[in-house]
């Protein structure tokens, strides 16, 4: 009886462990999402309500959730404190110390880093130009991602359960 709990316990941990790993890369996935949308809101805002940058982020900022809520509103703070400053630096800045939050491939992190430019053209038309370009190249890494993480998840499944199953036979 004691054997039998034993392995139901190691079953269940090892089911665990696969949901775990699974749930990684659905996080990762989920912030990919959350960063489109936030290139959406961005070129929504910069086209129709044309208020001063320091405002507009701290606005964005209050509804996305965090890290991209944390980095808008440093961004918007240190702006606002250092008027002189160049822009897409602050935000470079800002993305690399929430990069550890980041779950995102290397990729989407790089497109991420590259956001702040949109900020620093005086013309309206490059500006929007940049965000497209930068929507499509993270539509690219999404789609590379959900057809990689399909094969992972699979592949975490069987490695977790049959890992529990011989600890099972070990067992027994």
């Amino acid at each position: 009886m004691l054997k039998l709990a034993g392995s139901l316990c190691v079953m269940m941990a090892a089911s665990g462990m696969a949901y775990t790993y699974s749930y990684g890369l659905r996080r990762g996935y989920l912030q990919m999402e959350q960063f489109m949308e936030l290139l959406t809101v961005i070129e929504s805002e910069i086209l129709y309500s044309r208020c001063p940058l320091p405002e507009l982020l701290a606005h964005l900022s209050m509804h996305l959730p965090q890290p991209y809520q944390g980095i808008l509103a440093q961004c918007s703070q240190r702006m606002e404190d250092n008027k002189e400053a160049d822009i897409p630096a602050l935000w470079k800045r800002s993305c690399e110390e929430y990069r550890a939050a980041f779950h995102m491939p290397a990729e989407a992190c790089q497109i991420l880093l590259q956001a702040g430019n949109v900020f620093s053209y005086t013309s309206l038309d490059s500006s929007m130009q940049l965000l497209q370009a930068s929507r499509k190249k993270l539509a690219a890494v999404m789609e590379k991602t959900q057809a990689e993480s399909e094969g992972k998840k699979k592949l975490y499944c069987c490695l977790c359960y049959m890992a529990g199953f011989c600890t099972v036979i070990m067992l027994l």
